[in-house]
């Protein structure tokens, strides 16, 4: 892929097309999205890419896959996700060899245009999703992919069952020329950011972000604005950023969910020292970032 390259179409109008689907499978230029045990084939160095093999090269790697998904679209070449996690030496099969290697989207993903990034945190998703609803939910039967992998069905209690995202919230509470961050336990020793938890049932994402800042940091909200969210398939979660402001200054930390936490101001941000905030993959980065500017 390069930066002229499309952006993918899910065009979900097409997944249904089972046979068109399996004969897109041997067109010569289809495009491959392989997977191995959750991380996606790249290339490093200088000038980081995405990997995708045309199927020409690489139909071996389909006779191997333990589940394929189509993803839609890139341009006029439909473009599949392929699991070959069963492969002990995915470098070594003839179709990768000196291809790229295998690495943890969560850190080459910042590297990576968005647009490529995009497809491979797709893939990555979808397959996961896949290895962990092999069987029913309710009665324990093997459930069957269908709708080129966008659902698995049980045959036994007719159930269809879908991907699941799971919404979160980030908050970045200000006052004034400061703002609140915190750290749970285990992270990275010195890295701070802003605080998040999952929307719970019947709850909207504005409540969850009043709700985990009074939770985790004892603070009342004064006043919240959305400011935008991204995808995050670390498993499966769509991460939903909010600005909030207070009045309140004393932080009352819950101990079990984090370390530390204290105030920081625009200074601190622009030259932090004794501490660090996530890297620019992150939401977390931009809402500290749009603090600072």
């Amino acid at each position: 892929m390069t930066d002229r390259t499309p952006r993918l179409d899910r065009a979900s109008e097409l997944r249904r097309d089972t046979d068109r689907l399996m004969a897109a499978l041997d067109v010569p230029e289809t495009l491959l999205v392989p997977v191995h045990r959750d991380q996606s084939l790249v290339v490093l160095g200088s000038e980081p890419r995405a990997v995708l093999l045309d199927a020409r090269g690489a139909s071996g790697l389909v006779d191997v896959a333990s589940e394929i998904v189509w993803l839609g679209r890139i341009g006029a070449r439909d473009c599949f996700a392929i699991d070959i996690s069963q492969v002990e030496r995915p470098e070594s099969h003839t179709a990768l060899v000196g291809r790229g290697e295998f690495a943890d989207l969560r850190m080459a993903g910042g590297l990576l245009p968005a647009e490529e990034a995009e497809v491979l945190a797709y893939a990555r998703g979808m397959l996961y999703w896949h290895r962990r609803h092999r069987y029913c939910g309710s009665c324990g039967r093997r459930t069957k992919p269908r709708e080129g992998g966008h659902m698995r069905e049980c045959v036994d209690e007719n159930l269809k069952h879908f991907p699941r995202t799971d919404p979160a919230v980030m908050v970045l509470v200000s006052h004034g020329e400061r703002c609140a961050l915190a750290r749970q336990h285990g992270w990275p020793e010195g890295m701070f950011s802003v605080v998040a938890g999952f929307v719970e049932p019947g709850e909207s994402t504005e409540d969850a972000a009043v709700r985990e800042v009074k939770e985790e940091l004892g603070l009342r909200i004064d006043a919240l604005r959305y400011f935008r969210s991204q995808p995050w398939p670390f498993p499966s979660s769509l991460m939903i950023g909010f600005f909030a402001e207070t009045n309140d200054e004393s932080l009352v930390i819950d101990a079990t969910e984090l370390e530390e936490a204290r105030w920081v101001t625009r200074a601190d941000l622009r030259e932090p020292r004794g501490f660090f905030y996530p890297p620019p993959y992150s939401l977390a980065h931009h809402m500290i970032r749009a603090f600072v500017g």
